[in-house]
């Protein structure tokens, strides 16, 4: 049993699990993985059932980027993480996106429509080697991100490097992405062997979607530097100059919710892409001549 001092702690870390899930939309589940510990032995701590143990209170305590010292004491600091005390920072459109844009949803719609465009574009091997890219990179992308989710972060106990690897990967892909927009051409008659014309045609959304491919690249590069700004004490940097960065949370909050906008410009861009060059080439068959 817990004496009444440990039971407030247990109270004060309750709160603080509530205000990482609407902060983090961390599961209490995801806590017990981040602690080491199981779902019965932190309901046991919540309860009173048992006495946090110290080393659980450290992994807590950096889980929620404040000291210890901090949580036993119920400082400011801590005060700012409650859930009650925490400002909304979401509007209509992030209410909107939240409802739609899960991960898993948002995955299968885009392959899906992308898929769709490719058919819709298939008088045409110009676009299509556009759109393929898309669906190269957007499946390479899941692949990867299911890889990280189940292989390599289940192995990795620093939030701090799950998120570099998670970051740096994105950004990696970001990268990709543009490289092989920019060489489309290259690309197209290496794996049709020159065979194909039309794919040396320059196409108007070449451009835009380059843009796009590198706001991308920008969003993951902003949330890995972000990472590592709200990490300075992993750098070497003193605590005391990198406790003001810990609440810098921007990207890490809506990374998906940012990266969703340029990928439904793209979806946008490729769509009118598409119906343009088959409008020219309805309008240039309507004004040929008749033999």
């Amino acid at each position: 049993m817990q004496t009444p001092e440990e039971y407030e702690v247990s109270q004060r870390i309750g709160r603080l699990i509530l205000g990482l899930k609407r902060t983090r939309g961390m599961t209490r589940e995801d806590v017990c993985k981040r602690l080491g510990i199981g779902s019965r032995t932190l309901d046991n701590y919540l309860n009173g059932a048992s006495s946090f143990k110290l080393g659980t209170l450290l992994k807590f305590a950096d889980l929620c980027k404040v000291k210890l010292a901090d949580i036993l004491d119920d400082t400011e600091a801590l005060k700012r993480l409650y859930p009650e005390n925490i400002k909304d920072k979401g509007n209509i459109f992030l209410l909107f996106m939240s409802s739609i844009v899960s991960v898993l949803v948002f995955e299968v719609i885009f392959i899906a429509l992308l898929i769709l465009l490719f058919f819709y574009a298939r008088n045409d091997k110009n676009c299509q080697s556009i759109v393929a890219i898309f669906i190269f990179a957007f499946s390479l992308e899941i692949a990867v991100v299911y890889w990280l989710k189940f292989v390599l972060i289940p192995a990795i106990e620093s939030y701090y490097i799950e998120n570099i690897y998670a970051f740096a990967t994105q950004l990696l892909l970001s990268l990709l992405l543009a490289f092989m927009i920019k060489y489309r051409m290259f690309l197209g008659a290496w794996f049709t062997k020159g065979n194909s014309a039309s794919i040396f045609e320059k196409n108007q959304v070449d451009a835009p979607l380059y843009a796009l491919a590198c706001t991308l690249a920008l969003i993951d590069f902003a949330a890995l530097m972000e990472n590592f700004i709200r990490n300075l004490e992993h750098l070497g940097i003193d605590e005391e100059v990198a406790k003001p960065f810990w609440e810098l949370t921007f990207m890490f909050d809506y990374f998906a919710y940012i990266k969703a906008v340029p990928y439904l410009l793209c979806m946008f861009v490729l769509y009118a892409g598409i119906t343009a060059r088959r409008k020219q080439v309805l309008n240039k068959a309507n004004a040929a001549p008749i033999q």
